[in-house]
């Protein structure tokens, strides 16, 4: 007959089990340290996202998450990755805001590294030429826009979750 655990006997803190070289058992709790806070996971596989919303993280699109092994780098955990909490090594985990902002042009999406573009350059990547024919407006969340017709040139922050923007022919529009 198998021995009943208390709660506290259940729980299996990675962290410790690395810094003493010991393999978590499998198929318990795990104690886990997401930057500076712990959190506990009622199960021994665990997605990316799973560990962001844990830490409260809601937009998880907005930050990357990654593994400390000990002895290595960092590693990248993506949304959709399965961690094996079980699996030796694991120090803790690390959050940091994306580095690739995604963002909408007419409905049609694009991808930057740059934290910030000018409408032109947008309107440029969009595809979207010539652009001097051309300016662009952003559509905010609460469903407001905000022109940049007069301010092309104006570099733009590039921010997390994905902007939508609208492009505007600047010459008349032909009446049938």
């Amino acid at each position: 007959m198998a021995e009943e655990l208390t709660s506290h006997e259940e729980i299996v803190d990675i962290e410790q089990c690395t810094k003493e070289d010991r393999i978590p058992s499998e198929g318990k709790w795990y104690r886990v340290k997401v930057g500076n806070d712990y959190y506990v996971f009622l199960k021994q596989f665990v997605t990316g996202k799973e560990i962001l919303e844990k830490a409260g993280i809601t937009d998880t699109e907005c930050f990357w998450l990654y593994q400390k092994l000990k002895n290595c780098d960092f590693e990248r955990i993506s949304l959709t990755e399965k961690v094996n909490l079980a699996k030796p090594a694991i120090e803790h985990f690390v959050v940091k805001p994306t580095e690739v902002f995604h963002y909408f042009v007419d409905n049609e999406p694009e991808t930057t590294e740059e934290k910030e573009l000018t409408p032109n350059q947008i309107l440029e990547a969009a595809g979207i030429t010539p652009v001097s024919n051309y300016y662009l407006v952003r559509i905010n969340a609460d469903g407001g826009q905000e022109s940049f017709a007069n301010t092309p040139d104006k570099p733009i922050r590039m921010v997390c979750p994905a902007v939508k923007f609208v492009s505007v022919f600047r010459g008349e529009t032909p009446v049938s």
